[in-house]
């Protein structure tokens, strides 16, 4: 029997690139499929509300009301509601390209020894990107730096990779018996959401089983669509704030002597990772001189940022359980405008 795939949507406040999702999804042809959205919308205007009722009345989508709960609390509360032998995540910004997204993503895992599938992305602003070896051979495609166990996503290129050591956090699927096995994602991170995930299956998978990277399930990423966790438009600090805190939640817990030996090494690597995000994708800082700014600010207040995340305790690590999903008749009303 072919297998019955869930996707999972996560969607804070953009309930109009929602709805353009949702429409798409729902022209998907091949397997047999649902939708789950883990909706969170604090400002709802009646326009949203009222379209997203209309999508929602397909039996396939079913939606599941949420107070904010961050990206990786609110996709384990979508595989907890969902019915599927695969799980697809997409995010509520971004659109699969073509009517073919969800075959692809199932065609994948026709070896069994795969467990979770990453597709390609491009990026609305930048639609002819082109494959370039010299920049894989720097940031290589869904691995991890071999010293400091640093995530690499370089995933805008046509070249099927197996293995790969990582899957994405939009255009992504895993089996269920994965998360069966491995439980769900750390809830104590602001970004790298998926990367406790992804080391906690390679340290218990068999050595035959494997991610993938199959570039034919693509997806549209929209990088100037307000709203989720806006992670493009907070500020440089901000975001250097939550990237260090990853670093001490996530590969401190995973890699934790490694993390003590080598600290001056992830302090001086986080501050290069948030430079990269301001010049490459924030669309806060847009000019050269403001950017350069910037980074200088970070460069002084990178001891402050150092020692915050050592004495700020995180939210507590979470493995939630999997039950029955919740029956059709349970699924929570539509969102009222506010």
């Amino acid at each position: 029997m072919p297998p019955f795939v869930s996707v999972v949507v996560r969607s804070y406040n953009r309930l109009g690139s929602l709805c353009d999702l949702i429409d798409r999804l729902l022209r998907q042809r091949g397997p047999s499929f649902e939708i789950v959205v883990v909706e969170q919308s604090t400002h709802v205007s009646d326009v949203d509300a009222a379209r997203l009722a209309a999508v929602a009345a397909d039996r396939r989508v079913r939606l599941i009301r949420r107070p904010p709960l961050g990206g990786a609390g609110a996709r384990n509360v979508g595989v907890e509601h969902s019915a599927g032998d695969i799980f697809v995540f997409i995010d509520d910004d971004d659109l699969p390209i073509g009517e073919d997204f969800l075959a692809r993503h199932v065609e994948a895992y026709d070896d069994p020894k795969c467990l979770g599938v990453s597709g390609r992305l491009i990026f609305n602003d930048d639609l002819e990107h082109r494959y370039s070896p010299l920049l894989a051979a720097v940031t290589r495609t869904l691995s991890y730096d071999p010293i400091l166990k640093l995530p690499f996503t370089y995933v805008q290129h046509d070249h099927r990779r197996i293995p790969v050591y990582a899957i994405l956090g939009s255009n992504a699927s895993v089996r269920r018996s994965v998360w069966l096995r491995f439980g769900g994602w750390d809830t104590d991170t602001a970004i790298e959401d998926e990367v406790s995930f992804c080391m906690r299956v390679l340290r218990g998978k068999d050595p035959d089983e494997y991610f993938a990277y199959d570039p034919r399930p693509t997806l549209l990423r929209n990088r100037d669509v307000a709203g989720g966790l806006d992670k493009r438009r907070m500020p440089a600090t901000v975001y250097f704030g939550h990237y260090m805190d990853f670093v001490h939640r996530i590969l401190g817990r995973y890699h934790a002597t490694r993390f003590v030996l080598l600290y001056p090494l992830y302090l001086i690597a986080a501050y290069v990772m948030s430079v990269g995000w301001i010049f490459q994708n924030s669309r806060r800082y847009r000019t050269w001189p403001g950017r350069i700014v910037t980074a200088l600010i970070l460069l002084v207040t990178l001891p402050f940022f150092a020692v915050r995340s050592l004495v700020r305790p995180g939210k507590g690590f979470t493995m939630p359980a999997l039950p029955a999903p919740a029956p059709a008749a349970e699924a929570d009303a539509p969102p009222k405008a506010s």
